[in-house]
């Protein structure tokens, strides 16, 4: 009776084991996503007589495991049971991130072992959605709006004033530092660039200071006739944003939103037709409306882009050309790529920088490994994460 109630026991013992792994490797893979993050970490060793750098190379091995299970772990458990009892139980942890980078903090050594203190950089991919709101500075620039000639009259008075909403619309919305050049011509302004000493529009008026991280937009409308349904008199709205970056004003993307005017009933009577006629004043709140949701999305789709910047070397500092201004922050992880690490615990052709000290537009980086030399980081491009 006895051995039955232990059996009992032992069998609810490994069912509570279970799920508390269960739980357990869920709450580490909640994590699996998050951002990269900066973790310290200790491995021990044994000392092995007459061979230190063995054991340093294993306490340093340790070390990067337990940094790279901060970042999460799949655990994975069995047991083999035979009459109701446990006679063997396993369980596996496997890290779901990457030591990405890391420096040496301290070594200590005792009688038989030795322990390595590291600073780590631990993270999976890159998050292909980094959406967050950071300040954003777009330049407004000269558009245009076509309206074609089927469109009625009412419509098309209201088209330049839609135009003009965009500007208002954007320069309103929230986190948006706007500076409204909306009579200045961007191809005017690329071409004043290439050589402004000698062109006259860059001498008497001057040209607009776009810093690396902002953007220049360019807004297009477009007014058609649309009649997919025969029944009524339909209009396609165009709302369209080419968007550049940096100084060297590329384009980066071109973004179109679409909303369909329902303006008329066809109808051969001219009484049902003025009756079936659409309120103007309505199609404009509409109207008005669909600007401040494509405004809205346009801001987003910018948030959910990586801030970049070129680094340089001055004056023996890693400078990147980005600052307050661009929404940088203390302490901020950037990968720079394109660069291989000398160290035989890592393998691949990242490295990790962060923020020293920042300024309105341009910040000072130090690399997290401090054998790293500044100079193999000199004009490469930094990608900054959250």
């Amino acid at each position: 009776m006895n051995k039955n109630i232990l059996k009992i026991i032992k069998f609810f013992q490994y069912i509570l084991s279970t799920c508390i792994l269960i739980v357990f490797s869920n709450s580490l893979l909640a994590n699996d996503n998050a951002n990269f993050k900066q973790v310290e970490a200790t491995g021990r060793a044994v000392l092995i007589a007459g061979d230190i750098e063995t054991s340093r190379k294993r306490a340093l091995e340790d070390a990067l495991y337990i940094a790279a299970l901060r970042g999460g772990a799949d655990i994975h458990g069995f047991s083999a049971i035979s009459s109701n009892t446990i006679i063997n139980d396993q369980s596996i942890v496997k890290a779901t991130n990457r030591v990405l980078d890391f420096k040496i903090l301290s070594e200590k050594q005792s009688k038989e072992f030795i322990s390595i203190k590291i600073s780590a950089v631990i993270g999976g991919k890159l998050s292909e959605k980094n959406c967050k709101n950071r300040p954003i500075n777009i330049t407004l620039f000269k558009g245009s709006y076509n309206i074609e000639s089927s469109v009625p009259s009412k419509l098309a008075r209201y088209t330049p004033m839609w135009y003009g909403q965009i500007y208002d619309v954007i320069s309103k919305l929230p986190n948006v530092k706007a500076i409204n050049h909306k009579n200045k011509s961007l191809k005017q302004i690329i071409k004043s660039k290439v050589n402004s000493s000698f062109d006259y529009n860059a001498l008497t008026n001057g040209l607009p200071i776009i810093q690396a991280g902002d953007y220049s937009l360019v807004p297009e409308l477009s007014l058609t006739e649309n009649n997919k349904q025969n029944s009524f008199s339909n209009y396609l709205l165009k709302v369209s944003f080419k968007i550049f970056k940096g100084p060297e004003i590329k384009l980066m993307t071109t973004k179109t939103y679409d909303i369909l005017i329902e303006y008329q009933y066809k109808s051969k009577f001219q009484f049902i037709n003025n009756i079936s006629t659409s309120d103007i004043q309505l199609v404009d709140q509409n109207v008005h409306h669909h600007m401040l949701l494509a405004a809205t999305k346009f801001l987003q789709d910018l948030n959910c882009r990586p801030l970049e910047g070129k680094l340089t070397i001055n004056d023996g500092n890693l400078l990147v050309d980005l600052g307050k201004k661009q929404g940088l922050k203390q302490k901020q992880i950037g990968l720079v790529k394109g660069i291989n690490i000398k160290n035989s615990m890592l393998n691949n052709s990242s490295v990790i920088v962060h923020t020293n000290k920042i300024y309105d537009n341009y910040s000072i980086l130090l690399p997290l490994n401090d054998n790293v030399k500044l100079s193999n980081l000199d004009n490469l491009i930094v990608e900054f994460v959250e």
